[in-house]
């Protein structure tokens, strides 16, 4: 018995050894896994733990070596200080404007994950030699508890597109990818925030655009837009959202954070080409598009910076509001409609199926025929057809009442369709003309309205029935022109 409780607790002792083992040979993996990760790094730091950056730069010019550094004048020296505000980058200096959060985030990023090849030499009484005693590059990086480690970048070395880098952190140079000098070759263009509006499309509320030609007002209503000037309609949504991506968007090509008096007086002595005011629920921005000599600026109310924007921008925010105006021509659904009259020739709906009035007649109530299969009338498909094709039409062109081409028609239209639900108030008449100076357009209007819409012919391509009379029956079946 005893010897058999020798032998249990052996074992028991064994498999806590190997547990332990096993757990200590994980362990040592993870930390071999880790030291792999992290050997050759420049720095421990990580991006999300840096609330300062403090960025010199000087431009690349001849770095190949300490024996082809120019002396004849001092580079100009670019700094850039930068600060975590409200969680997102801020450039505090030369000037205090947002930056480009992604630049801002790929700078650290290619910091943070730099990896050196081989240590050369140490001792701060070589730098100089190796281009560190005064870097291209210096790099001060802040924590928040007010640590700073500074990254430098010195000369290339004169073979294998490697360059010599170091760190505050020790006395050792290192030798590591070019990429890390190009990568960090940034300007203060390059870090700042290249958008002119620091806004978000969905805040904007409304917006009031002015140009020569017209005083425009765009009201967001129920999840769309609203035209309220210089006329009252529906607007088109997805158009009117694309406008105010545009101009929320617009975005600088060059900064002028200091206008001189020659810039200023030859934008702001003449009238904006475009005033925009957007609204949100909390204020107001007012942005003016003005056109200079050879290129297109951008100025916002309260602020001191002129801004260059590319002159393609006209075209994209400079909108009439007949261009923004819903081109949908009818508001009804196809499925609701039982009853359609083309040019005087009555159609029913049975069902899912289409038939002439007479023949829709010989159904029951309940969409089912009763006599012999052979009479069994033919369906009339076009109809169908021609009801989607309204349901979906869209206007290219809105006009108005007084509008010249319109006093060219003639008094009767072309075609007349009646669309009835059944239910109260359920006609819809819709006049159509041919266009005469185009075969491929047509005039739309509701009998009740005073607009008219031109819209492409193809509307209504199935106006005229197509292999849709029954045999014997044509005859009795008007032609229908188009």
């Amino acid at each position: 018995m005893i010897r058999q409780w020798k032998q249990i607790a052996g074992l028991s002792i064994a498999l806590v050894a190997l547990a332990g083992l096993a757990t200590w040979d994980e362990w040592q993996t993870k930390q071999d896994e880790k030291a792999k990760e992290t050997k050759g790094l420049i720095t421990s730091l990580k991006s999300e733990n840096i609330v300062g950056i403090l960025f010199r730069s000087i431009p690349d010019g001849d770095v190949g070596g300490k024996s082809e550094v120019k002396e004849q004048s001092a580079p100009p020296t670019l700094e850039v200080s930068l600060k975590i505000v409200d969680g997102r980058w801020q450039i505090n200096s030369p000037v205090q404007t947002s930056a480009d959060q992604q630049t801002v985030a790929d700078l650290l990023k290619n910091i943070t994950e730099y990896k050196t090849e081989s240590e050369i030499a140490s001792g701060k009484d070589k730098w100089e030699t190796y281009g560190l005693a005064k870097p291209r590059r210096t790099i001060e990086l802040e924590t928040a508890d007010g640590k700073k480690t500074s990254f430098y970048v010195g000369f290339n070395t004169p073979v294998g597109f490697k360059v010599y880098v170091a760190s505050s952190a020790s006395d050792a140079i290192f030798t590591g990818s070019q990429y890390i000098a190009t990568s960090t070759a940034k300007t203060l263009f390059d870090l700042r925030e290249k958008r002119v509006l620091n806004t978000a499309a969905p805040s904007i509320t409304s917006l009031k655009m002015t140009s020569p030609s017209e005083k425009m007002t765009l009201e967001r209503s129920s999840g769309g837009w609203l035209l309220k000037a210089p006329v009252v309609a529906s607007a088109d949504a997805p158009a009117v959202n694309n406008l105010v991506d545009d101009i929320v968007g617009l975005k600088a090509s060059e900064f002028f954070d200091q206008p001189d008096k020659k810039l200023r007086d030859s934008l702001f002595n003449k009238k904006p080409i475009l005033e925009v005011e957007l609204v949100t629920d909390k204020s107001s921005i007012f942005l003016q598009i003005r056109e200079g000599q050879q290129s297109t600026y951008a100025t916002v109310t309260g602020e001191t910076a002129i801004f260059k924007v590319a002159d393609e921008l006209r075209a994209k925010i400079i909108k009439s509001s007949k261009s923004l105006r819903d081109k949908k021509i009818f508001n009804f659904q196809s499925a609701d409609i039982n009853k359609v009259s083309i040019d005087g020739q009555f159609f029913k709906r049975v069902s899912s199926d289409w038939y002439a009035e007479k023949d829709a007649s010989k159904f029951g109530t309940d969409g089912k025929y009763t006599g012999k299969p052979e009479d069994q009338p033919k369906g009339v498909s076009h109809v169908r057809s021609l009801v989607v094709d309204l349901e979906y039409a869209r206007a290219e062109e809105i006009l108005e009442a007084n509008d010249s081409i319109l006093k060219k028609l003639p008094k009767a239209p072309k075609h007349q369709i009646v669309l009835e639900n059944g239910g109260k108030n359920s006609k819809l008449t819709v006049d159509i003309w041919l266009a005469q100076d185009n075969s491929e357009s047509i005039y739309v209007r509701q009998s009740d309205s005073n607009q008219t819409y031109r819209a492409k012919r193809s509307v209504i391509a199935s106006i005229t029935p197509s292999a849709i009379v029954p045999v014997g029956d044509e005859a009795n079946t008007p032609a229908l022109s188009n």
